[in-house]
Order: C-alpha cells, then sequence, then structure tokens
C-alpha cells in the first residue's frame, strides 16, 4: 500500500468536501434578494447542513468498522456529487435547505474516514505530522474555493458553483475507486446496537477524550460562526465586492496553515501537549480580540481580518494535535471514536452557524458574542480536565 498516495486521494476528498461550503459562501448575502426570504433562513443552508454532516459522522464511523473503510467512503462520495447537483437545480430556499442537508449527511463520511485511515496507518508521532501536513494541503481548498466561487458568482451565477462541486465529485469518485486501498478488517459485530451504544456512551463518559473534542469543537465553531456572519458583516456592511471576500478568507487560510506548519516541525522538540496548549492560549486572546472589535463597532475589515488570522493561526496548532490526543484517549474503536470526535466538532460549528442566524440582527455583534461563548466552553472544559491530565502524565 502506497501511503502517499492514500494520502493524496484524502486530501482529495476533503477538499472537494470543503468547497462545497467555501465556494458558496460568497453568494450568501445575495441569496435573501434571490429567493425572496430573510438572511436567518439562508443561514439555515449552512447551520442545518453542518447539524446533518455532525450527525451523520455517528453512523459512518460504525459502517466503516462493519463494511470497511473504502466502500463507505466512496459511497459518501457518490452521493455528496448528487446532491450537489441537486443544489444547482434547487428553484426554492425550502428545496436548497433540503439538498444541503443530504449534501452534508454525505460529506461526513470524509470526515470520519481521513481519521480512522490515518490512524489505521501511521504511528503517534506520524499521526502528528501527517495530520499537519494534510492540514496544510486542504488549506488550498478554502484558500481557493471562495475567490473562485466570488467570481463564478459575479460571472455566471450562485448555481454556477454547484455544477462544479458536481463535475468535481465525478473525477473524485473516480480516484477513490481506483486509488484507495481498504486499511481495515470488517468487523461483523460492529453495527450491533448495543455494541454502539456502548462505544458511543463510554466515550461521552471519557472526561479526557471529551475535553479534546469540545477544545476542537470550540475553535471549529469560531470558524463556522464567521464564515455564516462574514459575508453579511463585509459585503453588506462594509461594502466589500462579492468577488474580493475570497482574498479576506485567504488571509485566515494563511494563518492556518503557518500553525499546522510550526505544529509539524515542533511536535517531536516540545510535544503534542505543548502544541495544543500554545493553539487554545492564542486562540482565547483571538476571540477577545474579536469580542471587543464588535461591541466597540470597530470591526472594519483590516481589524476583523487581523483577529481571524490569529484565531486560524490557533486553529492550525489545535487541529493538528486534538485528533491524536483525543484518539490516545479513546479506549472504543477506531471508527467510533473518530465519529465522535467529528461530531462534537461539526456539531458546535452548526451550533455557531445557527447562534449568528438566529441574533442576526444586522450588525457584527452576534459573530462575537457567538465566538465568546464557544470559546469560554473550550476554556471551561480545559481547566476541568487539566489536572486529571496531569495525573495521567500524558506527553
Amino acid at each position: 500500500m502506497n501511503k502517499r498516495i492514500i494520502v493524496f486521494v484524502l486530501v482529495l476528498a476533503s477538499s472537494l468536501t470543503m468547497m462545497s461550503t467555501d465556494i458558496y459562501a460568497p453568494s450568501l448575502a445575495h441569496l435573501p434578494d434571490f429567493f425572496s426570504t430573510s438572511a436567518e433562513n439562508i443561514k439555515l443552508t449552512m447551520s442545518l447542513n453542518a447539524a446533518a454532516y455532525a450527525l451523520a459522522t455517528l453512523f459512518h464511523g460504525p459502517l466503516s468498522e462493519r463494511f470497511g473503510r473504502k466502500p463507505v467512503l466512496l459511497w459518501g462520495m457518490i452521493g455528496f456529487t448528487f446532491f450537489s447537483l441537486c443544489c444547482a437545480m434547487a428553484q426554492t430556499v425550502e428545496q436548497l435547505i433540503v439538498a444541503r442537508v443530504f449534501q452534508g449527511i454525505s460529506a461526513a463520511v470524509e470526515g470520519v474516514l481521513v481519521l480512522a485511515i490515518i490512524r489505521d496507518l501511521f504511528d503517534e508521532i506520524e499521526q502528528v505530522k501527517v495530520i499537519g501536513l494534510y492540514g496544510v494541503a486542504s488549506c488550498v481548498s478554502p484558500a481557493a474555493a471562495p475567490i473562485i466561487g466570488g467570481y463564478v458568482h459575479v460571472l455566471f451565477g450562485w448555481r454556477m458553483n454547484f455544477h462544479l462541486l458536481f463535475i468535481c465529485g465525478l473525477l473524485v469518485t473516480a480516484a477513490v475507486w481506483y486509488f484507495l486501498e481498504e486499511s481495515s478488517k470488517k468487523n461483523v459485530a460492529s453495527l450491533s446496537p448495543k455494541a454502539i451504544l456502548s462505544d458511543y456512551w463510554g466515550l461521552l463518559c471519557n472526561g479526557l477524550y471529551m475535553k479534546y473534542c469540545i477544545i476542537a469543537g470550540s475553535s471549529l465553531g469560531v470558524f463556522f460562526a464567521f464564515i455564516t456572519a462574514g459575508p453579511f458583516i463585509l459585503i453588506n456592511n462594509h461594502g466589500l465586492a462579492t468577488e474580493h471576500f475570497g482574498y479576506f478568507q485567504a488571509i485566515m487560510v494563511a494563518g492556518f496553515a503557518l500553525g499546522a506548519f510550526y505544529a509539524n516541525y515542533m511536535v517531536k522538540k516540545i510535544g503534542i501537549k505543548a502544541i495544543m496548549n500554545t493553539g487554545f492560549a492564542i486562540l482565547v486572546v483571538g476571540a477577545i480580540i474579536i469580542l471587543g472589535l464588535t461591541y466597540n463597532a470597530n470591526d472594519g475589515i483590516v481589524s476583523l481580518a487581523i483577529g481571524m488570522t490569529i484565531i486560524a493561526l490557533a486553529d492550525g496548532l489545535i487541529f493538528s494535535t486534538t485528533p491524536t490526543l483525543a484518539m490516545q484517549a479513546s479506549t472504543s474503536r477506531t471508527g467510533s471514536a473518530a465519529a465522535m470526535l467529528v461530531t462534537m466538532e461539526v456539531g458546535t460549528g452548526a451550533l455557531a452557524a445557527l447562534s449568528v442566524g438566529v441574533l442576526h440582527d444586522g450588525s457584527s455583534r452576534p459573530l462575537g458574542l457567538t465566538v465568546a461563548a464557544l470559546v469560554f466552553a473550550g476554556l471551561l472544559s480545559y481547566l476541568l480536565k487539566q489536572k486529571k491530565e496531569e495525573e495521567l502524565s500524558i506527553p
């Protein structure tokens, strides 16, 4: 098995599913007028997509244990491709919401199986390095997608972005089918309701595992809050051109890549926990900056860029380390542990997107409030479990 090819295929699948949000983001501020609906309803296409993604991962994990990683990933990519086409063909906001929900369910396969396959193939130190490199490589998608999406929206309309996802989906599905090899043994008993409930209940009761899930979730939630509220703030409130929104996000992606590079370079020198602790400290600082900016009406394009880039830098450190730390703390099967981690991450993102939608008042304050609440939850979990972790001497 050529591990480099496997990682390359996983990056392709991950990049495509991430594009389903990033390439679509510049269009958000324009869709209320297109569908004659409210901004809150349009934001549901983000929050419900993320919620569906989060819940679906709980099933994809056990399915991958029963039928193997490759078949489940292949069918997930087929579903993602089909529902991307459905999004492009939506005639009402309700149809778009439904298509986005099923697109999220299908995309969730990749979120679970990337972590599971990496754990199948690599040891602990290699996992951090591979996840770091995987994160950097995956940055190409969120950096390029909104830039592409903004120009495509201006030139051809928002539907063309989903047509592009459909075409790319066909190509990536073919790559998964041709190149990916199975990395795990099938477990016939893995779909037993008793086994599934036992796994997930054990994970929920595992304080250290949940600590890392909550920290990862608070970090990703901040990103979802911005990607949902950002287009309305920057395009509607500050007059940023639709085709330029992607450049703003590209700056954030650069910050994420820097954090991931640092984690990859320093993991052997200072250890996994030290990198995660550094990332979380930076996340707290970024959240304070964003809260201060939004509540003092200093949320200009430049100041927001600085605050969100600091948060993105923290995300790069956190997402290079929390998966390994969470899986290390888990005693459950790999597929279930990976599924619960992704559910916690994206589920928090869904709540964040829903929060900025429900609190929508035309200002940037809902973003600041949501960011502060997320990071406070992560900080509380961190402080409550830190002493226990020190007692167990996790490196």
